[in-house]
This record gives C-alpha cells, structure tokens and sequence, in this order.
C-alpha cells in the first residue's frame, strides 16, 4: 500500500518515499472517524426514504455505475482460481493470527481486564428500573475499546507502509484506558461502589495502560523515518 507524498514529506537530501508518520495517519483516520459519522446521520435521516441509497451515494460522492453494462465493467473482488486457500488452509491462518494478537499483552491482559471489570459491575451496569450512571458505561465501554483498538491496529500490520497507522489505533487504545481509569476513579470518589471492588480494578487497568504504552514504544522504536 502505498500513499500519494504531500509537501511535509519532501527532503532535498533524500528522494526516498517516506511512509506516513503518526500525524498523517492521524489526520487520515480523523476524515474517515467524520466520513463515518456523516454517513450514520444520513442512514438515521433516510432510513425510510425511497430514494436513500441514491442520496447517500451523492452526499458521501461515491460514483455509482450509471447502467449494467458499466457495472459489469468494474473490477471484481474476487482472487483467481490459483490463489484461493482451502478451508483448512484459511483454519490455519486464521490460528496462527489469534496466536500472535494473543501473544500481545496489551491484547491479551486488555481483553482479561474488560471482562474482569463487568462481572465485578454488572449488577450496577445492568439496572432494571433506571439508567445506569454515566460512569459505570464509560468505564465499561472504554474497557472493552483497549484490545479491540490493538485488535485494529495489529490487523493493519506491521510493514513500514502501515506500522504509523497501527501506532495510531494503539494510541486509541491508549486513550480508552485513560478514560476507563478516569471512570472508575470518579466512581470510587463519588461512593457509588464499594472501594473494595474499584480498588483491585483501579490497579488492574494502571497495568493495563502501561503494558499498551510499552506496546506503543516497541512499535515507534520500529520508525526510521521520523
């Protein structure tokens, strides 16, 4: 994968192609985050409409074939007959995949933590007769966000072409943790669970943040380019 080079990536002393820098990938998931929202606002307005795919289609610009024929003509998705795998092949690629997200501690302790944290505040999270506070959900929500963005991050790889986009979905991670303990900290402040409980949770995800900030240096020491 390769990316067009802006202004901020030229060098006199070296015509080399750099790959992106944590910045731009930034920049670039930033557009896609508001794209995204765009298109779920838009969704939620035409649910009902007639006409919905032909008027998303035109806010978001995406180009829609105009007939069959022009269809038929855009390339498709589909690997030749040599290259596709087996099912036991796509098993074993799939295996060895978990193996090595497992291998991540930030993903695997993340992952531990999340559902560690639910059990012990599921019974103030799911609440009958009322909302739950607005604490327990950012603490929840937050929890489960830390492996899923390494989750994201590992998916786009480690290559020089991606490696800045992978720190960026860790840097997510990251970001989640810091507002899961921000949560629980309130929680504990405001008395609405025993510091029993928040206690041993509270440590856990300080852990947990710092296993991903590791992962994040590791990964930045893997950039020559900035």
């Amino acid at each position: 994968m390769k990316h067009p080079k802006g202004d901020d990536e030229t060098n006199e002393e070296d015509s080399v192609e750099k790959p992106w820098t944590e910045d731009q990938w930034e920049r670039f998931m930033k557009r896609c985050d508001a794209r995204s929202a765009w298109f779920g606002e838009l969704f939620e307005t035409l649910r009902d409409h007639p006409d919905r795919e032909e008027i998303i289609a035109r806010e978001m610009g995406w180009r829609r074939p105009k007939n069959r024929d022009e269809a038929e003509e855009l390339p498709a998705n589909q690997l030749d007959e040599g290259e596709q795998l087996s099912d036991e092949e796509l098993d074993e690629m799939m295996r060895r995949e978990d193996e090595a997200l497992e291998a991540i501690p930030a993903y695997s302790k993340g992952g531990e933590f999340s559902e560690k944290l639910y059990r012990r505040l599921k019974k103030y999270i799911e609440v009958e007769d009322r909302e739950p506070d607005e604490d327990f959900i950012e603490a929840y929500s937050n929890s489960m966000l830390i492996a899923v963005k390494i989750a994201g991050g590992h998916g786009m790889g480690y290559e020089d072409d991606s490696l800045c986009g992978n720190i960026v979905c860790c840097k997510r991670s990251l970001a989640a943790a810091d507002k899961c303990l921000e949560a629980l900290e309130s929680l504990k402040a405001r008395r609405l669970a025993p510091a029993k409980t928040l206690d041993p949770l509270i440590a856990e995800c300080k852990e947990v943040r710092r296993l991903v900030e590791e992962h994040i240096a590791d990964l930045r020491s893997r950039v020559w380019w900035e």
